[in-house]
């Protein structure tokens, strides 16, 4: 995706912008304006309304009263109320020059009500109010005032149908009345309440008529980052995504709308790494984590450690290590909390892990264990002593893992939140017991299948089963191992996992083989080779295992004719 990672880097390299810069123009300022009030900077939309009035010619009357919505709305917002009741005045003297008397004495009667979110105990006022305009035949602009008003408390308190109707009727209102601005405010929350009611063909339909219209940045990036989702969650339409998310971060970011930014650099990143484009998704992360410092988004923690993640996923395993320890050093200044500390420490640890750093892995979740407890979050503590008893293992330290594996069981034992990860913990403590030649180990490995034939997980009942299997040949029962592997190849089968099954299949025949069963092995090899979706490296060891018992069976034709089978699938 060159032209998606050329786009990210001129995200990540440019410069946040400049505050200080007023436009030329009174619209240009009342566009800075409503984008400074998107990204919650309260000042700076009345920096940028203030200096749009000074700028404005006399005849730019929508232009003025739009200016001082934006003042009256933002001055609200942050409690300074006796603003809000200066600039509204000022707009109905405004209005009254400019002949809309109806406009002026319905803003004059209700305040400053219309210029924020009304809420359900607004809604008596304002349906009063509606009624009576439209007994009146009020314009259509102002019945929109009210329209919109109604529906949007009414939506607050979960009636959506009904606000729907109402902000089809403002969006025709305000069309009617020549108010861009409110038009395209009422658009943008029309598309948002058709996506919320699933009507997401009439909601991209509301967003493209939106973004065919002169409208501020902030507004154009929340319409493309709504077809973004509808797009991505369709499942059909990914690369559409793709660009409508880009095209939203550029705009989100170009304004300093940093909410949106983030959440469009995150949609960006999923679907990189859906397609399975690591390095691109690493810096959509990227992208988001940098738009979350500049805007002081409170998520920023989380952000950091999802790029952490995708670093491993995309096998930068340094980067990584380097971006999760920079986070766990913020985390716990920030005083984060166990859960969100132990969670950065078990990605820490995968990432000294692949860096070939065992001893600091062990000490991430090792620590991680102890956070998760503190949590009270066992069922995580539990899959910390799994991984850690996992690394003791493969270091040859078998009686530490069995500790840990034996604690990791303990722990998932209190997990009542989680039912998956008992079994697991059983898995892995009932093989490693039998590996250090422990029969105890089999009933471990018995409650874990029965766990998962009653959830109905039959992938893990065979896979549970299949490593019983293993665990009785290494217990030195040969017959009981052939059994037990020939009952596992049945269950994947029934699980709809042909090459698992052969996989078993071939370790039955291979265990007959080694315990001079020789003309049942035969029978065996041969029963795998037959399985039509058997996998090239499975061809080449059932044939080396068949060549091995037909030479034990003095049949040495049919022993080189395996062979030459064999280095054949080995040569592809």
């Amino acid at each position: 995706m060159p032209d998606t990672e050329a786009r990210l880097r001129r995200v990540l390299n440019t410069e946040a912008p400049e505050p200080g810069t007023i436009p030329a123009s009174a619209r240009d300022c009342l566009d800075r304006a409503y984008e400074a009030a998107y990204a919650e900077d309260n000042l700076g939309a009345v920096f940028m309304a203030r200096a749009g009035l000074k700028r404005a010619a006399p005849v730019e009357t929508e232009t003025i009263l739009a200016l001082y919505s934006v003042l009256v709305a933002v001055s609200q917002l942050a409690g300074r109320h006796t603003d809000a009741e200066k600039y509204l005045r000022e707009r109905i003297r405004v209005l009254k020059d400019a002949g809309q008397d109806i406009q002026a004495a319905v803003e004059a009667d209700l305040g400053t009500l219309l210029f924020r979110e009304a809420t359900e105990r607004d809604l008596p006022l304002l349906e009063a109010a509606l009624e009576q305009l439209s007994e009146a035949k009020a314009p259509p602009a102002v019945l929109a005032d009210l329209q919109l008003a109604v529906a949007v408390a009414r939506s607050r308190n979960g009636t959506k149908p009904q606000a729907l109707k109402l902000l089809e009727r403002a969006v025709q209102g305000y069309a009617a009345g020549r108010r861009p601005d409110s038009l395209s405010g009422a658009l943008m929350y029309l598309a948002h309440t058709y996506v919320m009611t699933d009507h997401p063909r009439r909601a991209i339909a509301t967003a493209d008529r939106l973004l065919s219209m002169p409208a501020n940045r902030a507004l154009l990036a929340s319409m493309w980052l709504l077809k973004a989702n509808l797009a991505a969650g369709s499942g059909e339409h990914d690369d559409q995504a793709l660009e409508f998310a880009l095209t939203a971060l550029e705009l989100y970011a170009a304004c300093g709308v940093r909410k949106g930014a983030v959440s469009a650099a995150v949609v960006v990143a999923r679907l990189c790494a859906a397609a399975g484009d690591g390095a691109t998704s690493v810096l959509a992360w990227r992208a988001a984590v940098q738009q979350a410092e500049r805007g002081e988004v409170h998520e920023e923690l989380t952000l950091r450690l999802a790029l952490g993640n995708q670093l491993l996923e995309a096998e930068e395993y340094e980067l990584a290590r380097e971006v999760l320890e920079k986070l766990l050093e913020r985390q716990e200044r920030a005083n984060a909390g166990a859960s969100n500390i132990a969670r950065t420490l078990m990605s820490l640890g995968h990432a000294h892990r692949h860096c070939g750093n065992s001893a600091d892995a062990l000490e991430c979740w090792r620590h991680a264990v102890s956070e998760f407890n503190a949590a009270r979050e066992y069922a995580e503590a539990s899959r910390a002593l799994l991984a850690i008893g996992t690394l003791l293992s493969r270091e040859n330290r078998g009686a530490d893992a069995l500790v840990c594996l034996e604690a990791a069981t303990a722990a998932a034992r209190k997990a009542k939140e989680d039912d998956t990860v008992l079994p697991q913990a059983l898995h892995a403590l009932g093989h490693a017991l039998c590996e250090a030649g422990d029969p105890d180990g089999l009933s471990q490995l018995d409650e874990a299948i029965q766990i998962a034939r009653e959830f109905g997980a039959h992938w893990y009942e065979a896979d549970y089963s299949d490593t019983r299997a293993r665990a009785l040949w290494a217990l030195d029962r040969g017959q009981a191992a052939v059994s037990a592997a020939l009952h596992a190849a049945d269950l994947y089968a029934a699980a709809d996992d042909p090459g698992s099954a052969c996989n078993a299949e071939l370790f039955a025949a291979q265990v007959l083989a080694e315990t001079g069963q020789t003309s049942e092995a035969v029978t065996i090899f041969r029963m795998v080779l037959d399985q039509p979706e058997i996998s090239r490296p499975l061809v080449v060891a059932a044939n080396m295992g068949l060549a091995g018992a037909l030479d034990e069976l003095g049949r040495t034709r049919a022993a080189d004719r395996a062979r030459r089978a064999a280095e054949e699938a080995a040569d592809g």
